[in-house]
Formats: structure tokens, sequence, C-alpha cells
């Protein structure tokens, strides 16, 4: 339940036209040669893309948060960015196909398995995790090891980073161990800047639970991905009205905004609640 805005979407795109794989406005690039890149860029080009030939290289005065200091592109429309050691970190096909060979093996398997129709036109490899987009615009993120984490429904791989679970809030890490006690945090990111509801914490769990948590360690946004939120989660009147009127259905996402609590049934069904857990209407 996760919105996307359309004021803050104009934004983030003024914000990444000027680059191709990366933004970085303040960070100053220098326009070389293709002969001046690392060897393992280089080499790295010339196997996956041995016929392509170069538009661009350029180089960053500092490394962006993946890492990246070197970005080429290539007249076959591929961008692709590498480290200081001109090890790749993104590569983006536009609308093309990724070579299969350049996709880590359960990723490719993962993909193949619950995405038959469609393929990877873009990879980042952020070191503690793998982003990938679909040609369908779906974004989807995995461990390190290739195993699916989540959906990235926000799609802004730049405003987070991965931190150590255990760095949490106090508030956030009672809260799991109180309510999911036997799950194991598979994945957990802090965002650079907070979002429209105050979340700041993105924790991804070993069950398929995402939750969101404020600067304080409280929750914001509960995603069971199709399972039942636990009932003890769900404010008592809330819990009344969905009994009553969707007996046959349960809640699988609660969304708890400033001024309002909005949920999922298992129907895809969205209702909204004020913060006394009226009701208020369906949300269309």
């Amino acid at each position: 339940m996760k919105k996307t805005f359309l004021t803050s979407f104009i934004a983030l795109s003024l914000l990444i036209s000027t680059t191709s794989c990366d933004s970085n406005n303040d960070n100053e690039k220098t326009t070389i040669q293709s002969a001046d890149l690392p060897p393992t860029a280089k080499a790295f080009t010339e196997t996956y893309f041995p016929n392509a030939v170069y538009k661009s290289a350029v180089k960053l005065k500092s490394s962006t948060v993946n890492g990246s200091v070197y970005d080429i592109s290539l007249a076959n429309g591929f961008d692709i960015d590498f480290d200081a050691n001109g090890n790749w970190t993104e590569i983006d096909g536009g609308n093309q196909a990724i070579p299969t060979a350049l996709i880590p093996e359960k990723i490719n398997a993962y993909v193949a398995a619950n995405y038959p129709g469609l393929f990877i036109v873009q990879i980042e490899n952020e070191k503690t995790k793998y982003d990938v987009e679909l040609s369908n615009n779906l974004d989807l993120v995995f461990t390190p090891q290739g195993d699916f984490v989540r959906i990235d429904h926000d799609g802004d791989n730049h405003n987070e980073v991965v931190v150590n679970p255990t760095t949490l809030p106090a508030t956030a890490q009672t809260f799991l161990s109180t309510h999911f006690p036997a799950v194991t945090v598979i994945l957990a990111e802090k965002q650079n800047n907070a979002s429209i509801n105050g979340s700041i914490y993105d924790v991804s769990l070993s069950n398929g639970f995402e939750i969101d948590f404020d600067i304080n360690g409280n929750w914001i946004d509960i995603d069971g991905n199709n399972q039942a939120i636990p009932v003890a989660l769900i404010p008592e009147k809330i819990r009344t009205y969905v009994t009553s009127n969707y007996p046959n259905q349960f809640v699988t996402s609660i969304d708890n905004e400033r001024t309002y609590t909005e949920i999922e049934l298992s129907n895809n069904l969205e209702l909204v609640f004020d913060l006394q857990g009226n009701f208020l209407r369906i949300d269309q």
C-alpha cells in the first residue's frame, strides 16, 4: 500500500535526468578515453559487448553510494558503471535484456520461475544487495547470495543503505522479537530521507513480511505479502469492522499514516479508517 506521489516522481525525474546510471549533481565528472578505463573494466566490456562502440566515458571525482567511479555509455544503448578497480556496479540495458551470464544464477532462476515472460533490463550490485529491474518496470531486491528479499515498491535504490539489524532502534527490535519471535531479518535498510508517512527503516523478514519503522522504531507499515497480519497489531475497532463486514477475509497489510489508517484485505480491497478506528471509505 505504499503510494507513489506525482510530485515526488516529477522531482525525482528531474534529479536523475542529467545522469545515466546514477545521480550525483555535486559530483564533478571528467570525460576520459576508453583506453583510460581500468583494465578490468575494459576486459569486461570487450568480453560481454565485443562489438560495442563507446559513445562516452566519464570518471567521477568521488565514488557514488554504490561505489561507482566510472560511467560508460555504449552505442548499443547499454550504460555501465564501474568502481575504482573496474568491477561493474550497475548495468542498464534500457529496454534490452542484460546478458544472462552477468546475472547471478539464483537470480536468473528466480526470475525465470516467477516471471517467465519477462527479462532483466537493469541490475545493480550494491555489495550488500542486488537490485534488478524487469522488462515490466518491476523492481526486485535480492541478497548478495541471490536470495529473493522483496519487491521494491518505491524503486529509489539510492535513497537507502543496508544496515545491520542490531542497529535498528530498540523499539523496533522489541516489536520484532515480540510479534515475530521465530523469524529472521534478512535485510534491513535505512533511508537517507524519511518517506511521506515518516518511515525511515525498511525491514524484510524471512517469512515474507515487510515492515517499515520511523526514526524512533515505531512501526508505520506492515505488509504480509498475502499473509494475515497478526491480529494483535490491528486496532480492535478495525478488527471488529472487518469481521462483521468481510467475514471471509483477513488483513494482509496495514499502513499507519499520520491522519488515518489504511488496510488491505485478502481480496485486495483497501479500506480507510480514522485514527480512532472508525470506517471512512473504500479506497478506490
